[in-house]
């Protein structure tokens, strides 16, 4: 019963895998394009502050918060993490 069921955990793990490789490989391209442009919308933040309404600084800050590695990419990277852990289970399932 139980090389039964590791037959079918089999495909799923495997596709787990690369799907994981795959995603962490999207993950670092797209964390570097957004830390760019987190940096630009803090500029640009700063710079709003010195107008009469300063209400877009503000704004403009916010959406840099979301695309800092503080934001967005903290909550990308722990779903990623926990991909990789039931891809790790998987493997340890199939191991046992």
């Amino acid at each position: 019963m139980k090389i039964l069921l590791k037959m079918l955990v089999l495909p799923v793990a495997l596709s787990l895998s690369v799907l994981t490789a795959l995603f962490m490989f999207l993950f670092d391209i797209c964390a570097f394009l957004l830390t760019i442009a987190s940096v630009i919308l803090a500029v640009l933040g700063i710079a709003l502050f010195f107008v009469p309404s300063p209400l877009g600084g503000a704004v403009f800050l916010f959406l840099a918060f979301l695309l800092s590695p503080y934001g967005l990419q903290a909550a990308a990277s722990s779903i990623l993490w926990a991909l990789d852990g039931g891809k790790s289970a998987f493997y340890r399932f199939l191991l046992s």
